[in-house]
């Protein structure tokens, strides 16, 4: 299933016009968690060094708003699974009953897409926190996913959700024999975002595993 988070503190200068923001892991009381509907949630630790998900056959997101739009440039990403595997079909990932990965990081995007009143009492609940990120008078375009996958033949994958037009998804990644994952995605052209979404999915295979995220730096350009 899905999932995100986001924090965000001023670290160092990347260049000309732009700042690198790390993610407070520390600092749980700034996050949001949530929960699917019929699916059991994570085991969830935040500290200093990182945060940490204990994934047993779970899935739930991880939000952290922010307090106006960025302009994000490229995103730094480290992290392992401490311990357990995802036990994804070989050739199946992505697909019905194996839609789960290791490591999700989203942006959300804003945009003009908003719910109605009869659309707001029936959506999932996923959803509704989704648009209640969007700025006033405003809404959300989507949720552009980075995935970390599992086998390099999907390496660099693109894909619209085929179950969510909000979801939009890429294969970014493959973690090393020892679980470790460490990558920076530069957009083809920078983003506008107002939240981070971070995800790591067990509930489709029945997976468990420790996931640790070390650090997730944005670079924010000038808007």
């Amino acid at each position: 299933m899905l999932l995100l988070v986001l924090a965000f503190f001023s670290g160092s200068a990347s260049g000309s016009g732009a700042e690198v923001y790390k993610v407070p892991f520390a600092e749980q009381g700034r996050w949001q968690t949530l929960q699917y509907s019929r699916i059991a949630p994570h085991r969830v630790r935040f500290s200093p060094v990182g945060l940490e998900l204990g994934v047993e056959g779970s899935a739930m997101p991880l939000v952290y708003p922010l307090a106006e739009p960025v302009k994000v440039a490229s995103v730094n990403v480290k992290g392992r699974v401490v311990q357990g595997s995802l036990k994804v079909p070989p050739g199946r990932q992505g697909e019905k009953d194996a839609d789960d990965y290791v490591f999700r990081l989203g942006l959300v995007e804003p945009g003009t897409r908003t719910l109605n009143f009869v659309q707001r009492q029936v959506a999932p609940a996923w959803v509704r926190k989704l648009f209640e990120l969007a700025p006033p008078g405003g809404g959300i375009s989507r949720i552009r996913f980075l995935n970390v996958g599992a086998e390099p033949a999907h390496l660099g994958r693109e894909r619209q959700h085929p179950l969510s037009e909000l979801i939009l998804e890429k294969v970014v990644a493959l973690p090393r024999a020892d679980g470790r994952f460490d990558f920076t995605h530069t957009f083809e052209q920078p983003i506008d975002a107002i939240a981070v979404w971070l995800s790591a999915d067990g509930d489709d295979t029945g997976s468990r595993y420790t996931l640790l995220v070390e650090s997730i730096e944005l670079v924010k350009i000038d808007r």
